[in-house]
């Protein structure tokens, strides 16, 4: 995993205003007192948010930009990219606590919220797969060389959209129990959970890519290497002396 992005300011109008709206109600909010909560004057919220919905999702705006980057930058497979930035995602909620949980109980109470949510990941799955189907490599057959015919060009593409829809189905699944889970007082073993999350959902997406990995990339892992031992031992000999005879003759 890369390093993790550097939290920004520009963030904190954004979660002030979602702060407000969870306390308050969503309808039972004005656009006067988000563009107050935010700190700034309410033409200004306008401009830089659009509306009460817009703000919701403001962060994400930034973090989708970030993915975009990531992935152009990276130097790994393309599928070992697109796991680290589903991780970058998911830090992102992970270190913005209050915001990403007053943000799902708005989601919980206002329909078009989650609506938004789905365009929202939508949004994420197709950078995903922007970034597979830029970086994979020509489908060729692994014994002739020759380029796939049309129907296995297409049969891979289609395999690229499966694997961009898993992950971000993964990431949501984590996502959630997340977010439904009880939050605790103790900063040290808060911060020991969302390390363990932050693990498991790296593990899960590794295994996610290893399925995958033979499709898109036309690798699988090497198996390992099988090693056969002979030993010959002189007349009759106990289980003590076969073992050692083994373990002498390892390489």
């Amino acid at each position: 995993m890369t390093s993790q992005p550097v939290t920004h300011d520009a963030d904190s109008p954004a979660a002030a205003a979602i702060g407000l709206l969870a306390r308050q109600g969503f309808d039972a909010t004005s656009v006067e007192e988000l563009a107050e909560a935010a700190g700034m004057s309410r033409s200004t919220f306008f401009r830089k948010f659009g509306s009460k919905e817009d703000v919701v999702f403001a962060d994400h705006e930034r973090i989708l930009a970030q993915v975009t980057g990531r992935l152009a930058e990276s130097r790994q497979d393309p599928l070992a990219a697109v796991e680290d930035a589903a991780l970058l995602v998911f830090e992102h909620h992970l270190r913005h606590r209050e915001t990403s949980r007053a943000r799902y109980e708005l989601m919980q109470a206002v329909p078009s919220l989650r609506d938004r949510e789905l365009v929202t990941s939508h949004r994420y799955e197709r950078a995903f797969l922007v970034h597979l189907l830029d970086r994979l490599p020509a489908a060729a057959s692994a014994a002739t060389g020759v380029a796939d015919r049309p129907a296995a060009a297409d049969h891979r593409e289609h395999t690229a959209v499966a694997y961009a829809a898993a992950v971000v189905a993964v990431h949501n699944a984590f996502l959630r129990q997340w977010l439904r889970s009880p939050a605790t007082e103790e900063t040290r073993q808060q911060e020991n959970a969302d390390t363990g999350r932050v693990g498991d959902l790296a593990a899960e997406l590794r295994g996610l890519s290893a399925l995958f990995r033979p499709v898109l990339l036309g690798t699988a892992p090497a198996a390992a290497a099988s090693t056969v031992v002979v030993t010959v031992l002189a007349g009759a000999a106990d289980k003590d002396a076969v073992a050692r005879a083994v373990r002498d003759a390892l390489p």
